[in-house]
């Protein structure tokens, strides 16, 4: 016996079963779009934040002596060659390191008891 269809061409079980899923469907859609929504909001709130406090940095700026910032900031880049220095030579070691290592694996081993 065969199962009535509708006018869509699906039987009443596969409307319901469709029925079922869009309600589904449709409320994980709701809730993600209210998640969406409170980020949305949760951003601008950020935004408007960082906005003021660029300003109340800009505040302190302007109050503090120029001869102060310049004594701070200058030791910055004297800091920062001193640490692309130190990278460097640890590189260089580690470079050194490799090359020993490559080498000592070529080495035939040495026996325990003979010297």
């Amino acid at each position: 016996m065969a199962t009535p269809t509708t006018t869509t061409g699906l039987t009443s079980h596969d409307e319901v079963l469709a029925e079922e899923f869009l309600n589904v469907i449709d409320g994980s859609v709701q809730d993600c779009h209210e998640e969406v929504s409170l980020v949305l909001e949760s951003q601008q709130e950020l935004q408007k934040s960082l906005h003021r406090l660029g300003g109340e940095v800009q505040k302190v700026f302007q109050r503090l002596p120029r001869t102060e910032i310049t004594k701070r900031t200058s030791k910055i880049p004297v800091l920062r060659r001193r640490c692309q220095r130190l990278g460097s030579k640890v590189k260089e070691i580690q470079d050194r390191l490799a090359r020993i290592s490559v080498i000592a694996e070529g080495l035939p081993a040495q026996q325990a008891g003979t010297s």
